[in-house]
């Protein structure tokens, strides 16, 4: 009785991450700033690959004056500076589609948090 009530929970707490993850698919999919922020962040990435980092012109050539952007504040942000988490949480997510004993996937997100 007892084992059934914890793996009844075990599944909808399986279910409630799942729909999570849909919403928040959803989200981002729907989120042109964030996709524009991405983009940016890779020309940035690439740029300052290009660029020698101990000339201090070469920096100065990159900023123009002026042109401040500003981020908008995203519920992702913080996720993707834990790389060990989020490979976790993929983790978790490959195994429940892959119908994994739910005892693993849950043994893996007691893990990531």
């Amino acid at each position: 009785m007892m084992d059934e009530n914890m793996l009844r929970m075990q599944r909808e707490a399986v279910e409630r991450v799942r729909q999570m993850q849909e919403r928040a698919r959803k989200y981002v999919e729907n989120d042109g700033h964030f996709k524009e922020e991405k983009q940016q962040a890779d020309q940035d990435k690439t740029l300052a690959e290009g660029l020698k980092p101990d000339l201090p012109e070469n920096k100065l050539s990159a900023e123009k004056p002026g042109l401040i952007k500003k981020k908008s504040p995203s519920f992702l942000d913080g996720l993707w500076e834990d790389s060990e988490q989020l490979f976790l949480l993929m983790l978790a997510v490959l195994l429940v589609r892959n119908d994994a004993p739910i005892e693993l996937v849950l043994a893996l997100l007691y893990i990531a948090m």
